[in-house]
Parts: C-alpha cells; sequence; structure tokens
C-alpha cells in the first residue's frame, strides 16, 4: 500500500525534470536552488511535500523529517496567488498563509517551473516529423488567440450586463466624477481645517 502512494508523487517528480530538461535556461535556475529544501503543507493533501534540488533535478518526498530552509502551510487555492510577492502579506494576514524560513525561496521554486520557456514545436518535429509538427503549433496558435479572444469578449459582456443593465458596478466615467468630487471635497476640509487652526491660535 505505501508503494501504491509513492507512484503519483514518482511520476509528477518525473514529468517536473523532463519539462526542465527541455529548457537549457533552467540549468541557471536550478544552481541558484542547489542543496535548497522546500516543504510545503497543503490541508488538502493531509501530509507534507518536500522538494530539494540535487544536480540538474528537483527532488520529492513525501516521508522527509530532515530541516528545510522554507515552510509554507496553506491551502492548494491559495498557491497561484503566491506568484505575486504583493499578495503574501495579505494572505499571512488573513491566516490564509503561514510561512517559516526563507520566504524567496518559494518564490525562486515557483519560478523554476514559471520561467520554463520550451520550444514544443521543435521538441514534436523530433517526434512526428516537422510537417505534422508545424501544423500542430498552427492549431494550437489559433486556438490560443481565440481563446483568449472569447476571454475578452466574456469579459466585456460581464461588465456592460453589471453596469449598464444591473447597475451593480459604476461606470468608469461616473467612478472618475465620484473620485474627483471626493477629492474637491477633500482639498475644501484640508483649508477649513487649516482656517480654523489659524484662527484658534490667533
Amino acid at each position: 500500500m505505501r508503494l501504491l502512494s509513492l507512484v503519483p508523487l514518482l511520476l509528477i517528480e518525473r514529468c517536473l525534470n523532463d519539462l526542465l530538461a527541455l529548457d537549457d535556461a533552467s540549468d541557471e535556475r536550478l544552481q541558484s536552488l542547489q542543496g535548497k529544501r522546500l516543504r510545503v503543507e497543503l490541508e488538502e493533501l493531509g501530509q507534507p511535500l518536500t522538494a530539494a534540488v540535487h544536480g540538474r533535478q528537483v527532488v520529492l518526498s513525501s516521508a522527509d523529517t530532515d530541516a528545510v530552509d522554507c515552510t509554507i502551510r496553506t491551502r492548494l487555492a491559495v498557491l497561484p496567488e503566491l506568484q505575486d510577492t504583493a499578495n503574501i502579506t495579505r494572505l499571512i494576514k488573513a491566516d490564509a498563509l503561514d510561512i517559516d524560513g526563507d520566504i524567496m525561496l518559494a518564490q525562486q521554486f515557483s519560478q523554476l517551473f514559471l520561467q520554463l520557456d520550451i520550444d514544443w514545436e521543435t521538441q514534436l518535429a523530433q517526434r512526428i516529423g516537422d510537417v505534422p509538427a508545424h501544423w500542430l503549433g498552427s492549431v494550437f496558435k489559433r486556438s490560443q488567440s481565440w481563446l483568449k479572444q472569447q476571454t475578452k469578449d466574456q469579459q466585456q459582456w460581464l461588465q456592460e450586463v453589471l453596469v449598464e443593465e444591473k447597475r451593480v458596478l459604476v461606470g468608469k466615467t461616473e467612478f472618475d466624477i465620484v473620485k474627483t468630487q471626493l477629492q474637491e471635497l477633500r482639498a475644501r476640509i484640508d483649508r477649513l481645517e487649516r482656517r480654523w487652526r489659524e484662527q484658534e491660535s490667533s
């Protein structure tokens, strides 16, 4: 039973290292993480996961209890937010994240994979030939473009519904007007406060 539970972890580790091997630039990022150890404790997993860099590979373990350079305790849904350092303080204050050790190390580990730059068309060409690889690459790029446009259209439609039809949100023009009015009001209050202080001191 113990061996069966290790199979998914070994498959993930193999997949991650295969991806790193396809990007020559990953060597430099791996070098900066040599000997570093990161432990992630996710509520959903129920057991800690330790990642360590040895040579040109990332080694994953669910049974490692040795000391680490950084420990992250959080939920699976919070992990994507850690890409932006601006979110870390907010998440800690909201008790959605607990970090012990080197905070920057967690980001270095995530950048190891987020900065992957793999020429998929070349990789495909080596396996299925130039023409099919080029065709699949073109289809993928067109699909990406279509998906981006659909997402943009849906966001535009939702904004129009919330602003124009349902009046849940105010439009940009209305927001700018209210903002300007508030700034003018604040300036007037500041002037009145200064005059009052001047009269009080005289």
